[in-house]
This record gives C-alpha cells, structure tokens and sequence, in this order.
C-alpha cells in the first residue's frame, strides 16, 4: 500500500467527525467519506491482501502490533460463505423466519487498524449486496462497525456499532431505527475458529432490558 494510498485512507477516516462548540467529537455520517475511502482501500484488492501481512503502516512496529484489541478481527481475513437465518419482521412478535446463503469476502486496511467486508447476500427475490467497514481505536481499544447498503445507496449511514472482544466473544452496540422508533442495536461474534464463526443481530426497545435476535449468520472458510 503506498503512502498516498494510506495516507488518504486514514485522512478520510479523521473527516469522518467534527468537533462541535462544546469541544465534543460528532460523527458525520456522510455517505461520500465511506465511497472515497472504499475507492481507497479498495482499488487494488489483490495488491491490498498481499502486502497487509508486509506492511504494518505509517509508525507500526513491535509495540502498536500488541495493542490489546488490534488484531481481534484478524480471523476473518480472507473468503467466506455464510449461512443466513433473518426474521421477517424486526420487534413484530414475529416467529417467522427466512433463509438464504452468501458470501463474505474480508480484507485488512491501515496494518490492521482497519478492515473491509464485500458482502453479497442471496435474499430469495431480492438478492443485494454490502459492505461493512471496522476502524479500531487504540485510546479505547474498540472496535467502530459501519455499514453501507446497495438497497438505499443515497441514504445517511447509521451511527457506527461500537465494541470489542472479551474471552474470544465481540459484542458491540448502537443506535438504530425499527419502523421509525429508535432502538438500541447489537451485534455478539462468537464461536470463532481457524475455519467457522457466528454473528448474530438483536434489537432492544426498551434500553436494553429485553433483546430480540432477529438475523443469525453461521460462516464458514473457503479460503
């Protein structure tokens, strides 16, 4: 990755907030900031996935390498297939669900810092694609999840998934919008090894107190 290359990447993550009068960080959700930084990282994936394992970035050496959290999404690194199980309706006291398959195909970013997942989701009908974007935090040593969505290609990004790993489990928070009420969102990454792994999606509208899992992915390694 060359150093304007990298350089961009983590100058666009930095627009990505604003402070605000009171001196606080407010995130800026602007759809364009992802597509530039995809543009990015992603213009030459092979060359990315190739050098990610040579080149640990701008000021990288022994000491950042073991900053705890890091390095928690490096077993998704590569190409995967997964198993999806969805409900059809979110906090409808729904019971009933729908499956399909997909893909997964991971890549790291910014010596680890960052990674990006190119998702292609075989929904029966309405087949649509995704991606998911990580950016780590070594103040907090956290974990911040965006998504981007084919179906609503000209709509805000949500606020980001926030979290990280505890005892081989990831488990992350945020906002989101059911039926235009606000509810708090979670995302748990478990059972993980060299060659499977589970996510799974809840939804909370009472802060919290009650979940309801409402999308179940199991994936498995193709390489």
């Amino acid at each position: 990755m060359n150093p304007y290359r990298r350089n961009g990447v983590q100058a666009l993550l930095r627009i990505g907030y604003r402070r605000n009068s009171k001196g606080g960080i407010v995130c800026i959700h602007h759809r364009s900031v992802m597509i530039a930084l995809l543009s990015l990282c992603l213009a030459a994936p092979g060359q990315l996935a190739a050098q990610s394992h040579q080149d640990s970035g701008p000021g990288m050496n022994q000491t950042d390498s073991a900053v705890p959290g890091l390095h928690d999404f490096d077993f998704l690194v590569g190409q995967w297939q997964a198993h999806h199980r969805k409900l059809k309706q979110r906090l409808a006291n729904n019971h009933e669900w729908i499956e399909f398959e997909g893909t997964l195909l991971n890549q790291p970013l910014m010596g680890s810092y960052s990674n990006v997942d190119d998702t292609v989701l075989s929904v029966p009908g309405t087949p649509y694609r995704g991606v998911a974007l990580r950016s780590f935090d070594p103040k907090t040593q956290q974990w911040s999840i965006w998504w981007l969505d084919s179906r609503t290609p000209s709509e805000p990004l949500d606020p980001p998934m926030i979290g990280g790993f505890h005892n081989g489990v990831g488990t992350f928070y945020g906002d989101d919008t059911v039926k235009g009420k606000r509810v708090r969102a979670r995302f748990i990454w478990s059972n993980i090894t060299p060659t499977l792994c589970h996510w799974e999606q809840a939804d909370s509208p009472d802060e919290g107190k009650t979940w309801e899992t409402n999308w179940v992915q199991d994936i498995t390694r193709v390489r």
